[in-house]
């Protein structure tokens, strides 16, 4: 289970932390969030994805926000 937290306590120090969000392009809908791993990038005071795939007019709206988990036991 995902402990999903409010943006207003997302960590800003360029760490990768697992977003819930939607893009800015579109209007807000039901359901149009989705999870996708992003970072604070300090230069352009901004949430970014990681790694980037979006255009430059693209940004994503987040809502909340998570540690990324551990990875899988027995994985590198």
């Amino acid at each position: 289970m995902i402990d999903w937290h409010p943006m207003e306590t997302a960590p800003k120090d360029g760490r990768p932390v697992l977003l819930w969000a939607r893009l800015s392009s579109y209007p807000p809908e039901p359901n149009d969030h989705f999870p996708i791993v992003g970072f604070w990038h300090s230069a352009i005071t901004r949430w970014k994805v990681a790694p980037e795939n979006l255009n430059a007019q693209e940004t994503l709206v987040a809502t909340h926000w998570a540690p990324i988990p551990n990875p899988p036991e027995g994985q590198p």
